[in-house]
């Protein structure tokens, strides 16, 4: 039980430091992928409904969804 705690841990900030990559690159593949990296993951039980809720919290409001950020990505393009 331990290591699964720990790996589901583990597998959670590597899924924080991904979106924080992918919404800090702007590419809007990228934080779809990872949207749904941390959604399958969730599906599996590997990490908790709360973590992916955090994950799509930064991934889709303070990303696709905001106007800011896309203005910023189409920008960038």
């Amino acid at each position: 039980m331990e290591d699964k705690k720990r790996m589901s841990n583990h597998l959670f900030d590597n899924l924080k430091k991904e979106s924080t990559y992918a919404l800090q690159s702007k590419s809007r593949d990228l934080v779809y992928e990872t949207y749904g990296s941390a959604k399958m993951a969730c599906a599996l039980g590997v990490i908790s409904k709360d973590q992916f809720m955090e994950i799509n919290h930064m991934l889709i409001k303070e990303g696709i969804n905001n106007p800011q950020w896309r203005q910023e990505a189409e920008k960038d393009r």
